[in-house]
């Protein structure tokens, strides 16, 4: 596919914006086409690593998002909860505090929850020792967990 021709900065109603918005769309399919793990990803380098590897995990079918849209779909179906005046409820990662932090809702069809199903969940990623720091449990055997 050649896109040597067609300009990067186009607005609409230049001659050519047709055949920009046409190459995007073109670019777009090729790329959702293509395996999750050579697809491209935003963000550091430590989130790409783990996107990537994720990625073929939640695709297996075992958690029931292969026809969702892998990673992307999951996101959308269990968006980030809004906050304090509509702001994501959210802790960017910082050097300072090295970790972050979002809040997603789980069941965007339940408004008030009533049990621990219909909750939030807390995701959390960074430094081993900012995240052991703030945890009550630690699940080390599926087996012996105990959910009530």
């Amino acid at each position: 596919m050649d896109v040597s021709k067609v300009p990067k900065d186009v607005k609409s109603g230049d001659e050519l914006y047709s055949a920009f918005e046409d190459m995007k769309r073109k670019l777009i399919d090729l790329e959702n086409k293509r395996p999750y793990t050579k697809r491209n990803v935003e963000g550091d380098a430590s989130e790409t690593g783990l996107v990537k590897f994720c990625q073929p995990l939640l695709m297996d079918g075992k958690y029931g998002c292969y026809g969702s849209g892998g990673l992307a779909g999951l996101r959308q179906t269990f968006p980030i909860v809004d906050g304090v005046q509509n702001d994501p409820a959210m802790i960017p990662f910082s050097s300072d505090i090295k970790f972050n932090l979002i809040v997603r809702d789980m069941n965007t069809s339940q408004k008030n929850p009533q049990s621990k199903e219909d909750n939030m969940t807390v995701y959390i990623k960074g430094a081993p020792e900012r995240i052991l720091n703030r945890c009550k449990y630690v699940l080390v055997n599926e087996q012996d967990r105990d959910y009530d």
